[in-house]
């Protein structure tokens, strides 16, 4: 008898972490470059009751994020940028720590072109250059008067197993072991993942899905 009102409490269990992650979801439909949580059961050992085997109930599996390219929506500024395939920008906190995003949302900021209230990109921005602007392949323009100058280029980054990664807020992630060692992309090259000036990358939280 007791072991049937354990079952049960861990179906309920199981059901109301469902019901927390598909919040999130929700909460985060509308938020740049969010994606999407999934999370997965494992069913308990069997025991034998008699002639029959009956579940213990489930736990707890792995829960994972679908790194699936959001939808592309057009902004017309051309320091808004999303990657269209795979990979992660890499940037620098004021701190010095490295994480790794998939929001575009650019600014020149102090000569610096950054990732907006994240990091650095590691490409400088004269005070004299205007109509910065990024090209598929990740090369940074702009123009001094009226020639067209390269100021940089910006590289992507991937990991083995991205469901490793580390959230850290502000659409930021950190590597971890479980991540694997990242490695560099080259935008547009063999296949790759290209950068879209003039967009930014939606949420890939489908609400009519549960």
């Amino acid at each position: 008898m007791f072991s049937s009102f354990y079952t049960a409490a861990s179906g309920m269990d199981a059901q109301l972490k469902k019901v927390e992650i598909l919040s999130q979801n929700l909460a985060n439909a509308n938020t740049i470059t969010y994606k999407q949580q999934r999370i997965n059961f494992q069913e308990l050992m069997y025991q034998k009751l008699g002639d029959i085997q009956a579940g213990t109930g489930v736990k707890l599996g792995q829960t994972e994020r679908v790194f699936k390219t959001g939808a592309m929506q057009r902004t017309d500024n051309p320091l808004d940028v999303a990657i269209q395939g795979n990979g992660f920008f890499k940037v620098e906190t004021l701190e010095g720590k490295i994480l790794y995003t998939r929001d575009g949302r650019l600014a020149v900021e102090n000569g610096e072109l950054v990732v907006k209230d994240l990091g650095k990109l590691n490409v400088k921005v004269p005070s004299d250059v205007t109509n910065v602007t990024v090209e598929e392949d990740g090369t940074v323009i702009g123009y001094k008067g009226k020639d067209k100058i390269e100021l940089g280029k910006i590289k992507l980054y991937d990991f083995i197993n991205p469901n490793g990664l580390k959230v850290v807020g502000k659409n930021a992630f950190e590597a971890t072991k479980e991540a694997g060692k990242p490695f560099e992309i080259e935008p547009k090259k063999d296949g790759n993942a290209i950068i879209l000036a003039g967009f930014i990358e939606k949420s890939n939280v489908n609400i009519l899905i549960k």
